[in-house]
C-alpha cells in the first residue's frame, strides 16, 4: 500500500507551525507595499517556501512515505498578471532554485516520486481564449517548477489537472477533446508530456467519459493524457458500474508508457479520500478504520500510489497504516 503525502506536513507544524508552514502574498497586501519593498518580502517568502519542500521530503524519507504532492502554493502572485512580477524580479531567485534542486535530489535518493496538482482555474478546454491563455501560463509555469526540481518529464512526475467542462447542446466529447488537444499543443513539453485528467465530484467528466476521452485522445491525436482515480470523486459522481476496484484498474490501465522502452507501464497516481457525513463532497479530518484503498498493480512493481486527500495528511498516514496493521496482522 503505497500512501502519498499531499502539500503539507501536519506533523511538522505540530512541532512548529511558523518554521514548517507555508507562506502566501495576497495582491491586495503586494499593492499596498512600495514595490521594491513588495518584490523582496514576495522574494523571501517564496526561499520559505522552497525550504518549506525540502523540510517535507525529508520528513517523507524519515517516514517512508515514497510519494508526495508539492504544493500549488509555493510561488504566490508569480503568474498573475495583476501584479506584473516574474521570476528574475526576485532578488532570492538563486537560493530559491539551489533550495528546490536539493529537495529534489533528497526525492531521488530516497526513491520518493514527486506530482503536483493545479488548481482548478485551469482549463484547457475551455472556447474562452483568455481563459486558456491564462491556463496555458499556469501550466507552463508549474511545470517549470518541476523543471527545477530535476524531475523528469513524463508521467512519473505527473501535473494532474480536471477537464472542468461540459460539453455544450451541440458539442461532442469528440469535438472538446479536439479543443483540448489543441490548446495542450501550445503548452511547453513539461506540461505535454505529464499531464493527466482526474475524474470530477459532479458533472459530465466522471470515470466513464474521462476514460473515453483518454482514449479518442490517444487513438485520434496520439498524445497519452492518463486518468487519476479519485475514489471520493466517483462516490459523489459514480459511473455506471460502482466497483472502486474495477473503475481503479480501468484508469490505471490508461497509464501505459507508450514508446518509450519495455516496460510498458508507470506506476499510477491516484487520490483517497473520505467525505464527512453532513458533507459528502469534503474531505474528513481522517480515514474510518476500514477506509484502505485497494491493492492496483497491472504489472508487477507497478503498484498505484494512492495521495492521501484528508486533512490531517500526514497524521491521518500513520493512523490509516496502523488500522491497515489491526485489519491484516498477517501482513
Amino acid at each position: 500500500m503505497i500512501l502519498g503525502l499531499t502539500c503539507i506536513s501536519e506533523e511538522l507544524k505540530l512541532k512548529d507551525k511558523k518554521k514548517y508552514s507555508f507562506r502566501t502574498m495576497t495582491r491586495k497586501r503586494f499593492n499596498d507595499l512600495d514595490r521594491d519593498d513588495a518584490i523582496h518580502q514576495l522574494s523571501e517568502r517564496i526561499l520559505h517556501n522552497a525550504r518549506v519542500t525540502r523540510y517535507i521530503l525529508n520528513h517523507c524519507a524519515l517516514n517512508d512515505i515514497s510519494h508526495y504532492r508539492l504544493s500549488s502554493a509555493l510561488f504566490p502572485l508569480i503568474t498573475d498578471d495583476k501584479t506584473d512580477v516574474c521570476l528574475d524580479d526576485l532578488p532570492h531567485l538563486v537560493q530559491i532554485k539551489e533550495e528546490l534542486a536539493f529537495a529534489g535530489k533528497i526525492a531521488k535518493k530516497f526513491n520518493i516520486s514527486i506530482g503536483s496538482h493545479p488548481d482548478q482555474f485551469n482549463v484547457l478546454a475551455s472556447t474562452d481564449r483568455s481563459k486558456v491563455d491564462r491556463t496555458i501560463n499556469e501550466l507552463n509555469f508549474q511545470a517549470s517548477v518541476l523543471d527545477m526540481l530535476g524531475l523528469p518529464q513524463d508521467h512519473t512526475a505527473p501535473m494532474n489537472i480536471h477537464v472542468n467542462y461540459t460539453p455544450q447542446a451541440d458539442e461532442t466529447l469528440e469535438v472538446v477533446a479536439t479543443r483540448f488537444f489543441r490548446n495542450l499543443s501550445m503548452c511547453d513539453k513539461g506540461v505535454y508530456n505529464r499531464l493527466t485528467i482526474e475524474n470530477e465530484d459532479k458533472g459530465f467528466f466522471n470515470v466513464d467519459n474521462c476514460i473515453k476521452f483518454s482514449e479518442h485522445l490517444f487513438a485520434v491525436h496520439g498524445v497519452n493524457i492518463p486518468v487519476c482515480y479519485d475514489n471520493l470523486h466517483d462516490f459523489c459522481n459514480p459511473s455506471e458500474d460502482r466497483s472502486i476496484v474495477f473503475q481503479a484498474e480501468r484508469c490505471a490501465y490508461t497509464w501505459i508508457n507508450q514508446g518509450r522502452g519495455d516496460n510498458n507501464f508507470l506506476a499510477p497516481v491516484f487520490h483517497w479520500s473520505e467525505g464527512t457525513p453532513q458533507k459528502p463532497r469534503s474531505h474528513a479530518d481522517y480515514f474510518a478504520l476500514g477506509n484502505l484503498p485497494p491493492m492496483i498493480a497491472i504489472e508487477p512493481n507497478m503498484e498505484a500510489k494512492w495521495e492521501c486527500e484528508v486533512k490531517q495528511k500526514d497524521l491521518a498516514i500513520k493512523l490509516l497504516r496502523k488500522n491497515f496493521k489491526i485489519l491484516f496482522p498477517m501482513l
